[in-house]
């Protein structure tokens, strides 16, 4: 995938006299929420009673922070804080855990080894990769009642972890981080994860579905999430949101502008509450695609949906969940391919300057989507 630039403001590199000016930008654009530049969007239509405006045509995306991140008064992550450079697995950690506000920057591998690591991230963080180079190989994040962190520039992966349990389902599944490559959970809020890759192995070659469990998965009372611009590729359950049908709560996720590629399934599962699912690229998704249940009601809005199987659906709950659909592209779909609504609901934040034409997301998110595009 090429380089997609965008046009970012001069700004005094003295303030941050520990960082190059590549990096200086990268902070200020995740760390900052800095002014969005509009997309092409002027002539696309709303959703119906939308109170938000177009704005002018340009031919560069914004990658400002839209969504439910944005609410809720916000989510700035370490702003105003140091900036910190790890090295090392132990410098991440202790970065992490931390009661002040950081930016922590990341520039090489991290490695957790074939035991794997988990790291507690702490409120008020922003953790950031350099260029395209920052790689947490086999170490997880866990986010547990915490608020206001960015996640921004990392690739991560499990793959390299050989540390096994046997689950309830009677599989091995990786120990640390019970799999998964961010898990959030308890009364953890404001959340934005941005421009990072994340990937295992390729389910056709890798058939045990519990070997690595959610690539960002959601539960309890998490809510205001914002998952945006990331490439997700080579697993088989992508996100789950809410992990059980007794796990009531609106968790209150955006997801947008992401890359899913050779994913078997939960992109995503979402129990309960609402959610906003818009101008996401999907291509080789083999089970399902957005799978709503316990009554959640999502938008599910000017997707790109190739090579799917029930691109928008519901199944394996007791109770069925609903989607707000509308312009949604399918391409050599089979299944569930919903054009019509089962619910109805209108996100509570202005992105008509962000939405695209449907026609034109695949372009757009596979240019801009996955680590060094900022």
């Amino acid at each position: 995938m090429k380089h997609y630039p965008s046009n970012l403001p001069l700004v005094d590199f003295f303030r941050f006299p520990q960082v190059g000016p590549a990096l200086v930008l990268a902070v200020l654009l995740g760390a900052a929420a800095c002014a969005k530049k509009p997309l092409e969007s002027a002539a696309v239509p709303q959703p119906a009673g939308a109170t938000v405006a177009a704005a002018p045509a340009s031919t560069a995306p914004s990658f400002g922070l839209v969504g439910f991140a944005g609410e809720n008064g916000g989510t700035t992550g370490g702003a105003g804080g140091r900036t910190v450079a790890a090295t090392t697995l132990a410098e991440l950690t202790e970065y992490a855990k931390s009661k002040e506000p950081l930016i922590i920057t990341i520039a090489g591998t991290i490695s957790g080894g074939t035991e794997g690591a988990s790291v507690r991230v702490a409120s008020n963080k922003t953790l950031l990769g350099v260029g395209k180079t920052g790689f947490l190989e086999g170490v997880g994040l866990t986010i547990s009642d915490q608020r206001n962190i960015i996640v921004q520039n990392l690739r991560f992966t499990m793959s390299t972890v050989t540390n096994t349990k046997i689950n309830d389902e009677k599989r091995p599944q990786v120990a640390v981080n019970d799999g998964d490559c961010i898990t959030i959970q308890g009364a953890s809020q404001n959340l934005w994860f941005d421009h990072c890759e994340f990937f295992n192995l390729d389910p056709v070659a890798q058939p045990n579905q519990d070997l690595y469990d959610g690539l960002i998965d959601a539960k309890g009372a998490s809510a205001y999430i914002t998952i945006s611009w990331c490439y997700f590729h080579d697993h088989h359950k992508c996100h789950l949101i809410g992990n059980s049908d007794k796990d009531a709560g609106d968790r209150k996720v955006t997801f947008h502008h992401n890359y899913y590629s050779n994913i078997t399934e939960r992109v995503p599962v979402y129990r309960f509450g609402t959610g906003h699912v818009f101008n996401n690229y999907y291509k080789h998704v083999y089970g399902t695609g957005v799978n709503s249940r316990m009554g959640a009601c999502l938008r599910v809005e000017q997707n790109y949906f190739e090579d799917t199987k029930n691109p928008i659906t519901t199944k394996n709950s007791s109770v069925p969940g609903n989607w707000d659909a509308a312009g949604n592209l399918y391409v050599g779909c089979t299944g569930a391919q919903p054009t019509t609504s089962t619910c109805s609901f209108q996100p509570p934040y202005q992105y008509a300057a962000v939405l695209n034409e449907t026609a034109k997301v695949k372009e757009i998110v596979v240019q801009g989507a996955g680590v060094g595009k900022l």
